[in-house]
């Protein structure tokens, strides 16, 4: 019984995320306090850890809704001194707009994902001139950054980005479904004749991410 509960509670944990983002939040959890109160000048070092970790939740919103984890982070640092609860209260109540357009913005980019995973590719696949199509990716972003902030843009490129690497590398390692998205990193499934066209893939992909 006691062995189902542990492993119901880590299942739950953060909800669908991988299991790498859970192990990372949870070593954040445990390096905070270890910062705080045993490091000289800890109390500076932890603050701006806390802020990168921030910044990594916002960054992986595509992997996990950032309320969760920051709602973690903010509650550790509230218990460990860091700041009061009057303070989390006011700067909360003064940032009211940002929370809500990350409740709603992130979890709309979320479910609408796979329709912009479709419109980049149709732009892919139907523009065959590098520059343009380089125009095109920096035309849409900047559409986008009009309605969006700057981290959700960011976002939903990089979440693009993967779409078409696990399309390119599932068709390589002759894999499809749930199996294919399991092994991005790993090569050793690939057909020798199909590895120099993936690696040209990648750096085009990276070129065309870096616009």
């Amino acid at each position: 019984m006691a062995q189902s509960i542990r492993s119901a509670f880590a299942q739950n944990f953060l909800g669908d995320s991988p299991r790498w983002y859970k192990q990372t939040i949870i070593a954040f959890l445990i390096v905070n306090p270890i910062l705080w109160f045993l490091l000289p000048g800890g109390e500076f070092i932890a603050g701006w850890v806390l802020v990168l970790q921030f910044i990594f939740t916002l960054a992986m919103a595509l992997r996990c809704y950032p309320l969760q984890p920051g709602g973690l982070l903010a509650i550790q640092a509230v218990l460990m001194g860091m700041t009061s609860p009057e303070t989390l209260y006011t700067k909360t109540l003064e940032n009211f707009p940002v929370i809500l357009l990350m409740i709603f913005m992130v979890a709309g980019i979320f479910f609408l994902k796979e329709m912009l995973l479709y419109v980049f590719t149709r732009i892919l696949l139907g523009v065959r001139s590098r520059l343009l199509l380089s125009l095109l990716f920096s035309a849409t972003a900047a559409v986008l950054s009009a309605y969006l902030d700057a981290l959700t843009v960011t976002a939903v490129i990089i979440s693009v980005a993967i779409g078409f690497y696990r399309i390119y590398h599932s068709v390589a390692s002759g894999l499809s479904g749930g199996e294919a998205s399991k092994v991005l990193t790993d090569d050793s499934r690939v057909e020798a004749d199909k590895m120099a066209e993936l690696r040209q893939f990648r750096a085009f992909l990276r070129g065309l991410m870096m616009h």
